[in-house]
């Protein structure tokens, strides 16, 4: 019966301490999130202006075998009906660069279609590394747009879905 009470104090601070966790890591990120985008990023319109290392860590968290993504305006699968299994499932809407990081602005269609960003960096190695990712409620027309949505947005990690 000891044992059983150990355990269910134990479990019981768990439970209590593991949202106090969180709400500290939600704050500090706060402050942190309305610069993710900061300083002048170039702004990248087409796949093709993408490097390739950027390309293979996207496919990477998109669990896809190769890099696939439609240029703006491009048809891709929008919904989860799909009438030509040669278009990419995402397409682009903006990149953008600043030294060494990177991030895709990009509209992923199926059954949940939405808009994402994704972002990453490069080593020293050249590899590229995921850094974060988030869902935005729309398309973002611009920078100036997709700042104030990033900086509101709840930030994950590569084993979400991309």
């Amino acid at each position: 019966m000891r044992k059983y009470r150990i355990k269910s104090l134990a479990l019981s601070f768990v439970c209590w301490l593991a949202p106090v966790a969180v709400a500290q890591q939600d704050q500090s990120s706060v402050a942190e999130k309305g610069h993710l985008l900061d300083g002048q990023l170039k702004v990248i319109s087409k796949t093709e202006g993408i490097p390739a290392n950027v390309k293979l860590a996207f496919s990477k968290i998109a669990r896809e075998p190769s890099f696939a993504m439609a240029n703006p305006g491009q048809k891709f699968q929008v919904t989860d009906v799909v009438l030509d299994r040669t278009l990419p499932w995402r397409r682009l809407v903006f990149a953008g660069v600043l030294d060494d990081k990177w991030f895709i602005h990009y509209e992923r269609g199926g059954y949940a279609h939405g808009y994402y960003v994704a972002a990453f960096k490069a080593n020293s190695h050249g590899d590229a590394l995921f850094l974060w990712g988030c869902g935005v409620g729309k398309s973002a027309k611009t920078l100036e747009e997709l700042r104030p949505m990033v900086a509101t947005c709840q930030l994950a990690d590569a084993k979400s879905y991309w």
